[in-house]
């Protein structure tokens, strides 16, 4: 396998959550140097959340070592004024610093994008918030769920008629940090071809918002405002969910064209239905779809689930199963892709964890399991960054590195 694309770029990360440790995961896997700063005094909140065997340890959180793997960490008390010198001498050596604190506090800290450009003038400097870097939502607080909501998308998730709903899990935040990792790369060829760096103000709101292209150009170009539709689509009938045999079993299907439909009901032995005045077209299936639905529920629910995805498959028609985590992990086809990985993890033991989700036929990603908190200071501190055992037992005794 050949060498990875990132190799020789360092990234000083003062990131946390979910955002910005998915965007340096991937880069690091891909061969980047990833340094990992954070503080045992205020350590990642995610370091705490679900996903433990039940033994409690700030370092046994499934969640946090499932998308921090491939870097180094350090811990370095930022709230210190002497660890100023040390982040600086950080960003010294890095060609990229990211961020993803409330708006003001890099800059309380010493380490605004000037102070950084000071000590490395070619530096690319991503800070990631809710609501952008400027203007009146600045300094506003956020996560996922509030960020979601305030791009629209709770506005358009959910049934017609019903209250505003978020999307299962953490999506806005990975969504975001895939978003990062081009913008980093768009910055790093940049400089490479110009010799210099720059700033990047992410907001997440507007990345989110960038995702939702329906909505925004329903309302550009014709003024109205796009609402939730369910499991529908404009331009296809049926398209949802549906029962099949068992209990809570189902299976999702989209049909976009009359061969399809016709096949369709062939499959589920409904040929005439195909023939349904209601029906015989894609407007009329749209103008009917509620009895459309019923129908279609009517004859699915009589089939196993599989056995009717693979015959819908076979026919050519778009379906599939509706999988929770434990179907998933019990799809031969999804394990045999790749993308998980085993990680011996210093505390936690071996772990599966989601790598690239992509087959790379010329090289291979560096998976390397998620460190414990501040597992490489030492090393940092003395081979990258020049200080004797001394200083660091000092920075030590004086809570610099903690």
């Amino acid at each position: 396998m050949g060498q990875l694309p990132f190799e020789g770029i360092r990234v000083a990360d003062f990131g946390w959550i979910f955002a910005i440790p998915h965007a340096t995961a991937w880069l690091g896997s891909l061969g980047a140097d990833v340094i990992r700063v954070e503080s045992a005094l205020a350590p990642d909140i995610v370091r705490f959340l679900g996903g433990t065997d039940g033994v409690v340890g700030i370092n046994r959180s499934g969640m946090y070592n499932s998308i921090n793997f491939s870097r180094r960490g350090i811990v370095l008390n930022l709230a210190h004024p002497e660890a100023r010198e040390v982040a600086l001498r950080l960003v010294a050596k890095s060609d990229i610093a990211t961020e993803n604190f409330t708006v003001g506090n890099m800059k309380k800290f010493g380490l605004s994008y000037d102070d950084l450009r000071a000590v490395k003038p070619d530096i690319i400097m991503l800070s990631g918030t809710p609501l952008g870097q400027n203007g009146p939502y600045a300094n506003t607080v956020g996560f996922g769920p509030t960020t979601q909501a305030f791009a629209g998308m709770c506005h358009l998730t959910g049934y017609p008629d019903s209250f505003p709903c978020g999307i299962g899990g953490t999506w806005p935040d990975f969504a975001v940090g895939v978003a990062m990792t081009f913008f980093l790369l768009a910055a790093l060829h940049y400089r490479d071809a110009t010799g210099e760096g720059q700033y990047l103000d992410l907001s997440m709101a507007e990345t989110v918002t960038a995702m939702l292209p329906e909505a925004m150009m329903e309302y550009f170009l014709n003024w109205r405002e796009q609402g939730p539709i369910g499991n529908r689509a404009e331009s296809m009938a049926p398209h949802g969910v549906f029962p099949t045999r068992g209990d809570d079993r189902w299976i999702a299907i989209a049909i976009a064209t009359e061969e399809e439909f016709g096949a369709l009901c062939e499959v589920l032995g409904a040929p005439g239905l195909a023939t349904d005045r209601r029906f015989t077209r894609l407007a009329l299936r749209l103008a009917n779809v509620d009895a459309l639905e019923v129908e279609i529920a009517a004859l699915t629910k009589t089939f196993d689930r599989d056995e009717l995805v693979a015959r819908l498959r076979k026919h050519g028609i778009a379906a599939g199963p509706v999988y929770g985590p434990v179907d998933l992990m019990q799809d031969s086809a999804f394990l045999a892709c790749g993308m998980l990985v085993e990680l011996e993890h210093g505390e936690s033991g071996r772990r599966v964890v989601p790598g690239l989700p992509v087959g790379f036929s010329a090289m291979k990603p560096d998976y390397r399991p998620a460190p414990t908190i501040g597992q490489d200071t030492d090393e940092v501190l003395s081979g990258l960054l020049g200080y004797s055992a001394d200083e660091i037992a000092m920075m030590r005794e004086k809570k610099i590195l903690m």
